[in-house]
């Protein structure tokens, strides 16, 4: 299975929607819909805008990180507006565990994570509009 950002890169590299629709198609997994949900859904806001100043990019090999993406993603609802939990921690706590989280992944999939609270990827294509046409019931309750 690919790193979301191999995906995204393959999505990028696509020259029109059906190839782009085809490189989402074969890379479709779990955590890609869960990626595209959370990063595309307004019903997810987040308390974090921008990538904390202590927050160091190691130098990690793909694939020698000690945490993946996909067990990170359930970790995100401590940054969720609305969570209880979220919303009782402090500025300064939810930046750390952000550092934390950020740190343990490669530096790639970390650029996912952010992707996900600013709600772009900085991906050539995909969109909000791509994505509910690729996954009609992706936003439905």
């Amino acid at each position: 299975m690919k790193n979301i950002y191999e995906v995204f890169d393959e999505f990028e590299n696509a020259k029109n929607n059906k190839e782009r629709l085809e490189v989402i198609g074969k890379n479709l997994s779990k955590t890609l819909s869960e990626v595209l949900r959370l990063g595309f859904d307004e019903r997810f806001q987040w308390y974090i805008k921008e990538v904390p100043e202590q927050f160091k990019v190691k130098n990690i090999p793909a694939g020698m990180s000690y945490a993946k993406l996909s067990t990170e993603l359930r970790k995100l609802y401590m940054f969720q507006k609305g969570n209880p939990t979220a919303d009782k921690l402090t500025e300064k706590k939810r930046e750390q565990l952000l550092v934390e989280l950020l740190e343990g992944l490669e530096p790639r999939e970390a650029e996912v994570v952010m992707g996900i609270f600013n709600k772009d990827f900085g991906v050539k294509g995909l969109d909000l509009k791509f994505v509910q046409a690729a996954f009609p019931k992706m936003f439905v309750n």
